[in-house]
């Protein structure tokens, strides 16, 4: 899927992509020359448009159709995401 369709800003895609790599918050912050609570603000804007974008996904008549769009990959790492919050 192109990043550019996110509804994460750039800086919240590389938040989101040291996250997962498994950076802790002060290392984040020390890479990008943030102060902590930079970085900790930006987490919650993650964590508060990832929560929004499943319930949309829960309300939208069209969420088999565009999941089906999905390359195996992404449905992949779909599938890991959800059954890990079981």
């Amino acid at each position: 899927m192109d990043e550019s369709q996110s509804i994460l800003s750039h800086g919240e895609r590389e938040i989101a992509a040291m996250l997962r790599a498994g950076r802790s918050v002060e290392e984040i912050a020390a890479e990008r020359d943030d102060p902590v609570p930079v970085v900790e603000k930006a987490i919650d804007r993650i964590r508060d448009k990832t929560r929004r974008a499943l319930v949309t996904l829960l309300q939208s008549p069209h969420t088999d159709a565009v999941a089906a769009d999905l390359d195996a990959e992404e449905r992949s790492r779909l599938r890991t995401a959800l059954d890990r919050a079981e």
